[in-house]
């Protein structure tokens, strides 16, 4: 079990590193181009655009981590209760359903 819960919070951890990466390469790039003050104006709509586009797609990153991380626990819970249905029938000598 926690195992699974491990792998689910590595999920969501490297989804929200992925997410943080993108967004300072973003903003990398967004300064970059910012230094040349002629098309200032332009690029700072587009830079608002490209960082908007790219926090929509980090948030899209760690809700299917987040996603993924559930089913995981709803699968080890299923699991634990099936285990622990066998051991009771085992130990008590009957069927538990």
């Amino acid at each position: 079990m926690r195992d699974i819960e491990a792998e689910a919070e590595k999920i969501v951890e490297e989804a929200k590193r992925r997410a943080e990466e993108i967004l300072r390469e973003a903003r990398r790039k967004a300064a970059e181009i910012l230094e040349d003050k002629s098309y200032l104006v332009e690029l700072t709509a587009e830079r608002k655009k490209l960082e908007e586009s790219i926090e929509r797609e980090a948030k899209r990153i760690i809700e299917e981590a987040e996603k993924t991380a559930n089913k995981l626990r709803e699968s080890l819970s299923k699991r634990v209760i099936n285990y622990a249905k066998r051991i009771a029938s085992i130990v008590a000598g009957i069927e538990v359903e």
